[in-house]
């Protein structure tokens, strides 16, 4: 371990909270499964949230009148009552929001009006050898949203009773700025949810070769939990050398972890609309048998 990873280890760490969700819908069933974790958020937060359906722009809309923009709309707006109907935001203080055009362009803008810090969507993420779609809004909101991103798979779909709960949150991290930028929201939705906090780093098997070098590794995990959220913060701390993908996974499945929290690099420039990506956070996303955090560095 560099002794730049060890001056990475924060002294001190501020919880940040949300107060406006934005919960991003097409209507979809994969949608659908993004609403109870909007809500529970919602509900822990004592947060408000965006309903947000986006219409899309066919062609620059080429022959289209304002009559058939209008009906769109009006479409739009019933489709969006029976979503919620049917899928329900409890007690979660919400409003709704239908835009028209580009759904990057009107969500960003949507994003900054409303002052949105936590975007929560439903994915289809599916692969082929090797490769991850996931969907080009999703992968578009995943990779560009200033604000950390909530994303729910078709693997992440889970059933919250009356007493719905948080019990453990799965923080990965490789040590670096952009992981670490991560760890305040781990803490967060441990402390709100007084849930069990796993941290959990992923060596390279050259690079955990001894016992003591494994322990190194336990106590660098340890020592991230500044000292002011150590009286009530409950966690452990796991090494588990190999693939980072597949063992973000199988420690998720093997302790039932509720959400998983991961930072990711942001593409810039023609990267971001890369159809493609096989990032670590994309390849977490669509097969986590949870919801995944995303925190942008």
């Amino acid at each position: 371990m560099s002794a730049t990873n060890e001056r990475a280890v924060p002294e001190s760490t501020a919880i940040p909270s949300f107060a406006r969700i934005l919960l991003v819908t097409d209507f979809s069933a994969c949608s659908a499964a993004a609403v109870p974790f909007a809500s529970l958020l919602a509900e822990y937060y004592r947060a408000s949230v965006v309903v947000c359906h986006v219409i899309p722009a066919q062609a620059q809309d080429g022959g289209k009148t304002p009559t058939d923009t209008a009906k769109a709309r009006e479409v739009a707006e019933v489709r969006l009552r029976k979503f919620i109907a049917k899928s329900p935001l409890g007690e979660a203080d919400y409003e709704t929001a239908i835009g028209h055009g580009q759904a990057w362009d009107v969500l960003a803008a949507l994003v900054e009006e409303k002052h949105v810090d936590l975007v929560v969507l439903g994915t289809h993420g599916r692969s082929g050898v090797g490769k991850l779609l996931m969907g080009s809004v999703a992968q578009r909101i995943f990779t560009l949203a200033p604000c950390p991103v909530l994303s729910v798979s078709p693997k992440a779909r889970k059933s919250w009773g009356a007493e719905r709960k948080l019990a453990r949150i799965l923080y990965a991290t490789d040590f670096l700025p952009g992981s670490l930028k991560a760890l305040p929201y781990a803490l967060s939705l441990a402390r709100v949810g007084q849930a069990e906090l796993l941290l959990l780093h992923v060596p390279e098997s050259s690079e955990a070769s001894s016992s003591e070098i494994l322990q190194g590794y336990h106590q660098h995990l340890s020592a991230l939990i500044p000292a002011e959220h150590r009286t009530w913060c409950k966690s452990d701390t796991i090494v588990t050398p190999g693939d980072p993908v597949r063992v973000i996974l199988d420690t998720a499945a093997r302790n039932r972890v509720d959400f998983i929290v991961i930072g990711a690099h942001g593409f810039e420039g023609s990267m971001a609309s890369f159809q493609v990506p096989l990032s670590i956070a994309y390849r977490v996303v669509a097969h986590a048998p949870c919801p995944v955090l995303r925190v942008r560095s």
